[in-house]
């Protein structure tokens, strides 16, 4: 049976790094996987972007599923944004959270900006510094677990994965 799922977390949880896993495994036939983010992020991307861009995914999940396929979203959207989607648009999208621990999202985030581009490139479309952008994503966390718990939506911890296991244990719960 086909479903819509968001796989949503802070930066820092592996959301990019499971798709190339997920469209390796799963039946393209029976799956159609996208990056939250792959229409492009404006400057200081903020709620209203990230509420219009949960809403357009769940209408291409909605329509999707009149083709009997599944759609599997992968990106920063919070938990009440996707709810708020939900209802919106009258269907009920599978969530998972993916969660780290403090220091895993700290790592990994650092990783990810060692360059000048890089660094440019998080300027332009979070207005953060790295260790403001870390600081934020450690506390939003602890409130995406929140929603996610009041809210039942699925958790897994990524902080001692790597992003193969994740994709295998995702695949699991959409299958």
């Amino acid at each position: 049976m086909s479903n819509i799922f968001f796989i949503i977390g802070v930066n820092g949880v592996g959301k990019s790094s499971i798709i190339p896993f997920l469209r390796d495994s799963l039946d393209e036939a029976a799956f159609i996987i996208h990056d939250f983010d792959e229409r492009g992020v404006p400057n200081n991307a903020g709620k209203e972007w990230r509420e219009s861009e949960t809403l357009h995914w769940m209408n291409v999940g909605k329509e999707n599923l009149k083709k009997d396929i599944s759609t599997i979203i992968c990106g920063f959207s919070k938990p009440a944004e996707v709810q708020s989607a939900a209802i919106i648009c009258t269907v009920m999208p599978k969530v998972i959270l993916l969660d780290a621990n403090s220091e895993a999202v700290t790592q990994r985030i650092m990783s990810r900006y060692t360059t000048p581009e890089s660094l440019v490139e998080l300027t332009r479309t979070t207005g953060k510094t790295p260790e403001k952008f870390i600081q934020d994503n450690v506390w939003v966390s602890s409130k995406f677990r929140e929603e996610s718990n009041s809210l039942g939506y699925m958790i897994l911890d990524t902080s001692d994965l790597m992003p193969n296991q994740v994709a295998e244990k995702l695949i699991m719960a959409v299958k």
